[in-house]
């Protein structure tokens, strides 16, 4: 059994404030430096660039980042963000489940993350930048964000469609160039209140990530944008559910796809099966899925092989509410918090038991 530690950080302010909070938040990690900041300057075509796209798409972030590089005596043209943000890996389950199949009448978006903790920033924010909408949901690489819920009411959740995208060993380079999912999902937090202002953001941003990004409101309106290589491809909600894990859910993505890992069409399957079923879902059965294990539920404990839960939620779209777990709930306590709010505690202990599913965890199948 390993332990590390889930964080809460409580952000609030101008953008240029915030990113001094972060460099606060982070001058006693020895590792900050090196974890941040390159002693080389990025190139003047990488920065201005990169620069130039987050002003245009995520308003307010460059001031945020200069304001963490200076709070460490950096220029912000040394963060590594400017260059990850333009192009982690990860396997996503995902679901919302809309009003007509809910009995409590209600809007909810299921999300289990699962990656390697030595990467996982795991690390919960509440952000309220002055100007925009103030949203609750876990960081990427401290500035981006893998999910979240606003105060209108919009969720935003992440999944990687295929091999990840990134500058990282053992990642896929990108094909065309655009922004990194955690730069896309904290804009929509931000500046948008409901899915159909979230379609327009999206279709109008270059992205380079291959992803399917589920979008879902307090309405009971959902949608799902899937990516790749330059395809872009938007399913709005026909059932009561929508769904999604880390294959393309797109004909036209699909004959793009080489394959498929098995256990992300065994996930869409536990999750299909269980919104399938005739009648009205209870909570309980909603919270069922992320409290089993796989290959019955939705939780992960393959921890050495990188692909564990790292965290798990379960949004509440019409109450403005989060339930989460820092990793596996089945080995951590569930706590809730509601969008925009403080939390108790700034560090919880986490515990990751790691269990090994075999060498047919990692099997391709055909898309």
């Amino acid at each position: 059994m390993k332990t590390n530690t889930g964080q809460f950080a409580f952000l609030q302010g101008s953008s240029y404030e915030i990113g001094q909070q972060q460099a606060g938040e982070f001058q006693n990690n020895p590792f900050a430096k090196s974890l941040f900041f390159t002693e080389k300057l990025i190139s003047n075509n990488t920065y201005f660039e990169m620069k130039a796209q987050i002003e245009q798409y995520c308003p307010g972030l460059n001031k945020e980042l200069e304001g963490f590089a200076e709070g460490f005596g950096y220029a912000p043209e040394q963060l590594n963000f400017y260059q990850n943000a333009w192009l982690i890996p990860g396997g996503c389950s995902l679901g919302a489940i809309l009003p007509g199949k809910m009995a409590d009448g209600k809007t909810y978006v299921l999300r289990n993350y699962d990656l390697s903790p030595n990467i996982s920033d795991m690390r919960l924010c509440t952000t309220n930048v002055e100007g925009k909408y103030t949203h609750t949901g876990f960081s990427v690489s401290t500035f981006g964000r893998s999910e979240g819920l606003n105060d209108k009411g919009l969720c935003v959740a992440f999944a990687s469609c295929g091999m990840p995208i990134g500058n990282y060993p053992g990642m896929r380079p990108p094909v065309v160039p655009g922004l990194q999912f955690m730069v896309i999902v904290r804009t929509l937090l931000e500046n948008c209140k409901n899915v159909e202002e979230a379609i327009y953001t999206v279709n109008n941003m270059p992205i380079g990530t291959n992803m399917n990004l589920l979008i879902a409101d307090a309405s009971g309106d959902a949608a799902l944008i899937g990516t790749y290589d330059g395809v872009r491809e938007i399913k709005r909600a026909e059932l009561d559910y929508l769904i999604a894990t880390n294959h393309g859910l797109f004909p036209t993505i699909q004959e793009k796809e080489p394959g498929k890992l098995e256990h992300s069409q065994l996930r869409y399957d536990i999750l299909e099966k269980k919104c399938k079923e005739n009648g009205k879902r209870s909570i309980d059965e909603i919270q069922e899925l992320l409290l089993t294990e796989f290959p019955k539920g939705l939780a992960v404990h393959n921890y050495k092989e990188g692909f564990g839960t790292v965290h798990s939620i379960l949004l509440n779209l019409t109450d403005l509410q989060l339930e989460f777990s820092f990793g596996s709930p089945l080995q951590n306590q569930v706590n809730k918090i509601g969008v925009g709010d403080n939390f108790a505690k700034t560090q919880i202990p986490v515990e990751f038991c790691n269990k090994s599913y075999g060498t047919e965890f990692w099997k391709i199948i055909k898309s």
